[in-house]
């Protein structure tokens, strides 16, 4: 029950901060989009997406090692940090480098090269910031790691505000948000040094940075082949289809990048737990490791199907909400299809930190090299035929193919984490429900009639949103009834509450 307390106290810490951020962050997004049209967000978008590979790259992989190897011996925590952040820093500088030389070299006009290159200079604050984080994940304070991100984002809606109403356009947004990066540092920076350590005196050297390099260099491969593979779709597009198509990929895809915080950072916050249980089990008795990870895998999937299903059927006036110009509106089929890349990623989050947790992050090297080729390989043959639908696929689809190969290393590694209550009942609930849902509502009348891919917003909002909670209503009872939620669960979760 400690443990659930402390997986549930900061997955909600985590997501507070990052959720805020990103949601303020929409703000501005819509705003740019009203004034700069798809060819402002091409350019933004296509900045993103390049410094968040060059974020990746800067990062070799350390995020989860750092929390790891600080769990098991706090004295290790200074020799940690400046191990990796050492390498972190030789890599960030390495990597602006390189992506100078790209910009200078493609076809972008200056405005786009200026405005990647401007974004990029956050990267080199954001991995310090990112290190930091590591350390107070390690220690149990990651309620630091979000007021950092809090205050980040107030620092980007002001910021990026005032720039779009001084008439900054793309290039004023991107200032707001290196500055935004670097008053996090500014704050979680001193907190780390207060309140974890020991940072002098008799600390213990722990893992030197040679020793952090090659521990770090199996998932630097996988995480770099990772992110390519996920953010390399805009840079293609704008390459292939130039800036206006880039900006309709980019709002369609960006909502699954914010949903795709809550698995994150969730998984962030039970790898310490998963950890101790591994570390503190027999040997070979890693029972206590498998029910959390079964527990987590059901939940995910238990919340994120339904989520997923509402997008499908909600995604044209959910982009309208993020883009009101019409020439947004082929986002909304890109959302369509992206979203299902939700659950694929929550699961392998989980999977990704039990494989972590039992010292098999050398298979990440595979994983992240099959995902990247299907999805390049992909990319070129689908993006030139079906634009950024095509592109939109190819996430599932290399997503799909990242999920599958976690799941049989996990089960190499020995750890038989069973599924098929959560994934095969979730499913037949939701598929059941959702089939029988356009049924019924095809006898009522015209405003209630839903079509297979859109709930019946032409006739207001109304009826869309009692059949979204009929449908949920039903859904939570199917799930308790046929026990893919059981009363132990309840239990569970109802102590996850303080006197309970």
């Amino acid at each position: 029950m400690k443990a659930s307390r402390f997986v549930a106290k900061n997955a909600f810490l985590m997501t507070l901060g990052l959720f805020t951020g990103r949601l303020m962050g929409f703000l501005i997004l819509r705003r740019l989009a009203g004034l700069e049209g798809t060819t402002g967000i091409g350019i933004w978008g296509t900045a993103v997406d390049l410094t968040s590979i060059i974020l990746t790259i800067s990062n070799f992989g350390l995020a989860t090692l750092v929390t790891r190897e600080v769990i098991k011996n706090r004295d290790t925590t200074r020799g940690v940090f400046f191990s990796a952040l050492r390498i972190k820093l030789v890599l960030g500088f390495a990597s602006y480098l390189a992506l100078m030389a790209y910009v200078h070299s493609t076809g972008y006009d200056d405005l786009t090269r200026q405005a990647i290159l401007v974004m990029a200079l956050g990267v080199l604050v954001e991995i310090v910031a990112m290190a930091c984080d590591s350390v107070l994940q390690a220690h149990e304070k990651v309620e630091y790691q979000t007021y950092s991100q809090l205050v980040s984002a107030a620092v980007y809606i002001g910021a990026g505000w005032w720039a779009l109403s001084a008439g900054y356009g793309v290039m004023g947004v991107l200032w707001a948000n290196v500055i935004s990066r670097l008053s996090r540092l500014l704050l979680i920076l001193p907190l780390m040094l207060l309140r974890t350590g020991p940072w002098r005196g008799g600390a213990r050297a722990g893992v030197g940075t040679w020793t952090m390099a090659r521990m770090g260099l199996p998932i630097f491969l996988s995480t770099t082949f990772g992110i390519i593979s996920f953010k390399i779709d805009t840079v293609m597009i704008m390459e292939m289809l130039g800036k206006s198509a880039a900006g309709i990929y980019t709002i369609g895809h960006r909502p699954l990048d914010l949903l795709l915080l809550a698995p994150y950072t969730f998984a962030m916050a039970m790898f310490p737990s998963l950890q101790r249980y591994h570390e503190n089990g027999l040997a070979g008795d890693d029972a206590d490791m498998i029910r959390l990870s079964e527990r987590s895998l059901r939940y995910l999937h238990v919340l994120f199907l339904p989520m997923c299903v509402f997008c499908v059927l909600a995604a044209d006036p959910l982009i309208a909400l993020l883009a009101t110009d019409p020439g947004f509106g082929p986002s909304a089929n890109v959302f369509r299809i992206v979203i299902w890349g939700l659950p694929l990623q929550a699961a392998n989050t989980i999977y990704n930190r039990v494989l972590m947790a039992t010292g098999r992050e050398k298979v990440f090297i595979t994983i992240g090299f099959a995902a990247m080729i299907s999805n390049v390989v992909l990319n070129l043959l689908l993006i030139p035929v079906l634009e950024w639908n095509g592109a939109a696929m190819t996430t599932v689809f290399s997503l799909t193919i990242s999920y599958l190969l976690h799941r049989r290393f996990v089960k190499r590694a020995g750890v038989a984490i069973p599924t098929r209550r959560g994934l095969l009942g979730g499913t037949s609930v939701m598929i059941g429900l959702w089939g029988g849902a356009f049924l019924i509502t095809s006898l009522l009348p015209q405003r209630w009639r839903m079509e297979l891919f859109a709930l019946p917003f032409a006739h207001g909002w109304l009826a869309p949103i009692v059949l979204t909670l009929a449908a949920l209503a039903f859904y939570i009872i199917l799930v308790l009834r046929l026990g893919i939620i059981d009363r132990e669960d309840l239990r569970m979760m109802r102590g996850i509450f303080p006197g309970r």
